[in-house]
This record gives C-alpha cells, structure tokens and sequence, in this order.
C-alpha cells in the first residue's frame, strides 16, 4: 500500500529543506533565501535558490526545481517512497511497512542500490565468518586498522572463486542484469556469469548519503592475473569514478567542522589517517582531480590541504590539479611527507600527532611549486627561471579574488626579486591567452550545438518564451490568495492562455486547489509527474518579486505593485492581445473584400468597435 497523505504532510513538515540540502550543498543566505552551487550540473557562479519559506528549491541555470521529496530523488536517485521513507527515518517518524513486497514498486536505481547493498555485507562475511577470509582479516590487522575502523568502513573480502558472489545473489533472487549492470559479475561467451571481484580484499565505496556505489579491490595473491595492486568497480549506473571521493561520506561533517578538506591518494591513506582521529580526510583514488571532484569539495569548505607524496605517480596527478582547484576559488596548501612515505606509513611509524604537525605547517601552492622548481634545478638558469617565475603567474591567474591575486603577486616579486609591474603584465598576458583559449572552445562548442540543434530541429523544435501577462497570472494564482484566483478566472478563461504550458499547468492547479480547497505549494509538486511542469512551478515561486521586463511597454509605473494590480494589468494584456488580433483578422477580411468588390462597411464599423473597446483598457490602466 502506498503511504498516506497525512503521514507524506507529517514528514514534510517535521523535515526541514535547508538542512537536508545543506548535507550536499554549500548554502549561504541571501535575503529570505539560501543561494549555493547546484549540485546538478557545473557552475562557477551560484543560481541554485532554496527558499526556507517555501520549503523549495531551483536552479535558475540549469531550470531544476522541487521540495525535499524531488530533490533526494534527482540527487540520491530514489523513488519517492524512499525518500519520504529516508526523511521519516531521520525525523523519527514511523511509517508501516508496505504488505506486499517492496520489489514491485522499486526503480532501477533503487534495484542497483540492493545489489550493491547486498554485496557489501556479503563481503563483510566472507572477511569475518569464512576460514579464507582470515587471511585477509589478518592483512588488515597487519595495517593497524582495528575491528571498529572495519566495521565503519565496512571493509571485506572477495572468495578466491571464480562464481561465489554470483551463486550466492542469485540464489536471494537478484536479477543478472542488475548483477552486471553495478559491474559485480560479467557475462562469458556462452551467457554465464563470472565475479570481476575474486580473492582480493574489498573497499565499498559510498555515496555521500551512505550507501554503497562501487568497490575498490586489493590484490592478495601473487598469482592474481588482473594487472594492478588496485581494480575499481567499472563505470556504472551508480560509480562515476571522476564525481566521487573516497570517505566523503565518512568526512564530511569533519571537514565543515574543521573547514578543511585534506586529500589524500588511496584507500589505506585515508582509513590510517581516520582511525588517527584526521577525520576531515578524502582520497582521490590514485586519479587527477576533476571538476565535479572539486565542486564537492567546495560544498563543504573552500580550503583544500593536498598531501604530495614524492614517490606517486597518482599523487603528482594529483598535484597537477592544483590550477584547477584555484579555478574553483579554493584556497590550495600541500603537505609534504619523507621520501619513502606515504599517510598510511607516516601515520603507522610516527602517530596522528606528528602528522598533525606536518598539516599545520603545510605551505602555500606558490611556495611547493616553486620547491618543485628549485628540485629540478630550473633556478639554475635565468631562461629557465623565468619560465618557473612564469608558470606561478599562471597559476595565480587562475584565482578569481581579485585582492587574493595581488598579494600572491607581491609574494612571488618579493620572494624572486622581480618588478611587480612586470608580473602584473605576465598576468595580464595570462588572462589574455585565458580569454583567447575560452573563446576558441566557445566557438568550437557552439559551432556543435548549432549543428546539433539544426540536425535535431524536426526532433526538438525551440521552445517559446512565455508571454509576461501569463507568467505573472501563475505565479499569482500560485500564492494561493483565494481573492485574486476568483478575480482573474471571473475576467479570463483558461482558453485564453496563448502557452500550452501555461494552461497546463494553470489548469492542474486550479484543479488541485478544488480538490485540497487550499493551495500548499510543497505538497502539489509532490504529485506532478511532469519534471517540466515541476521546473517551471519552482521558477515561478522563486524568482523575485517583480514585473517582467516586457511589462515595460505597458508603460505602468509601479515600484511595489501588489497583487490586484498586476492580475488587472495581466487581464488588461490578455484582452488587449486577443483585440490586437482580431484587427488583424478583420483587416485581412477587409483586404479580401475589397479584391472581391464586396461590401467593406461591416469590417470597418467593426474597427471602429474594436478600436474603442481598446481606449477604453486603456483608460482602465489609469
């Protein structure tokens, strides 16, 4: 059975949104609402709005919007029962359990999240209840990591087989597409199964709410086949290697704590660090950072610690990134350990609290850099100086703080006794080749979308703009003001809405407000199925206060226009646009008359009808 009205409104009540998307989302408060980086696509510049008061977000650049149930679904990818269920859970609000079996009405997403559930206990077991999983178990002891650290990171153990965990889901009935799809199992020739996980002890990796996406594997035995120490799960529906850390579900509350996000490079780096009470600790998994990487990162805290270890490859590509996370406005510093060393051994020979001390002496990017530069002798020489001197303007140009950059600047000419002013004409050349860069991929992209939305147009025709009068009639008709409804839909009708989207969606809310008596913004988009007519509910809801800029040829001058004013100036436009066009069609009667030699009075007494029925909207306007 489907869970009730009463307790879906008791959940949305008792859960508040800014919380719940503050655990995602870095919000900051502008005016009444919440403004942050939209965790659904790339930005640089925040438009994702979360209204407190309306229990509502959107993002006013990708056109993204909801209450608290849409936002865990886009964001978790869950249905909508999860997530009510998931808000429940928190708010300590007991929902019965459906009677029939919760399979029935799960998503694909939902089906995946199962699997991978499932086989992260699975391996949980084989590590502490098998004779073969004691080797393993024992390796992780080997490490330091005790059976608390196991537990909270859910740590386990792939069967040296080549169909164990296959036979074991299975046989709890879990599907073959769903086993292959999550990257758990692949498909032979002759269309059996075999495990992509086999004797290697097993890293469940998490999503930042907590459940498991993918595995990171170590190898055992000497005699694994598979090429490298480390395998990762394979891209999948849930795993996209380049959006996730390692441990963020671990770290986050740490790292907004400690307003500092260190990065480390592989799993063992990370739980040593952990389990030494670094908490605020998350790996990049041996990968270059990229920019969804540093966009989580950034909802959390702008201050970013990289650990560099001299002897890894994955640790230098880490450390290439360092540009990138300028361009994402962070602050960067890098901790530097012993040659030989990476976290996991530093922490193991030295303890938590020397490492402590290395992370409050980490330095600034520009002076790492330029130590990178001093290691490979490029100070040697003034040619070679002055492409180092060069490439650390270049960074700097990366920062978006005007007076962050200056400083840098004055530190650098201060530190390699160069003029300032030439410094300040290399970063000017570098904004300059910037610009030239932006503005060639610029070109490049919009030569493709030109291209793409030509060979498309048949598929996708251009939307319409919405006309300003129906715009601002839903959005009045979506404060709920019962007084303003009846006075518009006494003065129009729905057929006179010129957008099919617009009535659409006038008409679904008239009919929920008919239904429900009131109108509850939350709880009617709770019930649209359409993303797009949601989108343009939230749109409408949250964007500010005042008349479109097309309302201008009204010629109206209103500094607080309130409510009655703008539905008597909207129902104005609406039946000055529908006599408008009947003069165009009375003048093109007219013209076919006159080439027919008939009788044109009538079309001209009706002129003269239509011309005074719009003096006198006009004299209503005053």
């Amino acid at each position: 059975m489907r869970i009730s009205d009463d307790k879906i409104d008791e959940v949305r009540n008792a859960a508040d949104i800014i919380e719940v998307i503050s655990g995602y989302v870095q919000l900051k408060k502008r005016g009444k609402n919440y403004l942050g980086l939209c965790p659904f696509h790339i930005e640089k510049t925040p438009s994702f709005t979360v209204s407190a008061e309306k229990q509502m977000y959107h993002c006013f650049g990708c056109g993204k919007g909801g209450n608290i149930f849409t936002f865990l679904m886009e964001i978790d990818k869950v249905s909508f029962v999860e997530a009510v269920r998931s808000l429940a859970s928190k708010a300590g609000i007991n929902i019965p359990e459906e009677s029939r079996p919760a399979t029935e009405e799960q998503t694909e997403f939902e089906n995946y999240y199962t699997v991978c559930r499932f086989a992260g206990m699975h391996f949980f077991r084989n590590l502490t209840e098998s004779d073969e999983g004691k080797e393993a178990l024992q390796y992780f002891y080997k490490r330091g990591f005790t059976d608390e650290t196991i537990r909270t990171f859910g740590l386990g153990y792939a069967m040296n087989s080549w169909d164990a965990f296959v036979i074991k889901a299975q046989a709890e009935g879990f599907k073959t597409e769903d086993i292959t799809k999550v990257g758990l199992a692949r498909v032979r020739d002759d269309g059996s199964l075999y495990d992509y996980f086999r004797g290697r002890t097993m890293f469940p990796i998490f999503s930042i709410q907590g459940r498991v996406i993918g595995f990171g594997a170590r190898k055992m035995r000497e005699d694994d086949a598979i090429a490298g120490k480390y395998i990762n799960s394979p891209e999948s529906p849930l795993y996209d290697k380049s959006r996730v850390l390692y441990g963020l579900f671990h770290s986050k509350e740490f790292i907004r704590q400690e307003d500092n996000a260190l990065m480390v490079e592989g799993y063992a780096d990370l739980i040593s660090l952990y389990q030494a009470g670094i908490q605020n600790v998350v790996a990049s998994s041996g990968t270059a950072l990229t920019d969804a990487q540093l966009k989580l990162i950034g909802r959390y805290s702008k201050n970013l610690t990289l650990v560099y270890d001299a002897d890894s490859a994955g640790s230098s590509a880490t450390v290439r990134g360092i540009d990138l996370a300028l361009e994402h406005d962070l602050n960067v510093r890098v901790v530097e350990l012993p040659e030989g060393d990476d976290p996991d051994s530093f922490v193991q020979k030295h303890g938590g609290n020397e490492f402590r001390e290395r992370l409050a002496n980490a330095v600034s990017f520009i002076d790492f850099k330029a130590k990178q530069f001093q290691r490979s002798g490029a100070f040697t020489t003034a040619e070679v100086k002055t492409q180092a001197v060069r490439s650390l303007v270049q960074s700097i140009a990366k920062m978006k703080d005007e007076l962050k950059r200056n400083f840098y600047v004055k530190d650098v000419a201060e530190k390699y006794e160069v003029y300032e002013s030439l410094l300040y004409r290399e970063l000017e050349r570098a904004f300059a080749q910037e610009k030239r860069t932006t503005r060639a991929d610029s070109i490049s992209k919009s030569t493709f979308v030109q291209r793409q939305s030509e060979a498309d147009k048949p598929l996708a025709p251009e939307m319409k703009p919405i006309p300003p009068e129906e715009h601002d009639i839903l959005k009045l008709i979506l404060d709920g003001n019962s007084d303003i409804i009846q006075y518009i839909f006494s003065n129009i009708s729905l057929l006179q809405f010129t957008d099919e989207r617009m009535r659409k969606l006038a008409q679904f809310v008239l009919d929920w407000c008919d239904e429900h008596g009131t109108i509850d913004i939350p709880a009617l988009v709770s019930e649209m199925e359409d993303s797009e007519m949601r989108n343009t509910v939230t749109e409408l809801v949250l964007s500010p206060d005042e008349l479109r800029s097309d309302w201008e040829k009204m010629e109206k001058e209103i500094d607080k226009p309130e409510p009655i004013r703008i539905a008597k100036d909207a129902i104005i436009a609406f039946r000055r646009k529908a006599i408008h066009q009947e003069r165009e069609e009375n003048k093109r009667l007219q013209e076919e008359a006159k080439k027919q030699n008939l009788d044109v009075k009538p079309y001209q007494y009706r002129e003269m009808e239509l011309y005074k029925m719009l003096k006198q909207l006009e004299e209503l306007k005053n």
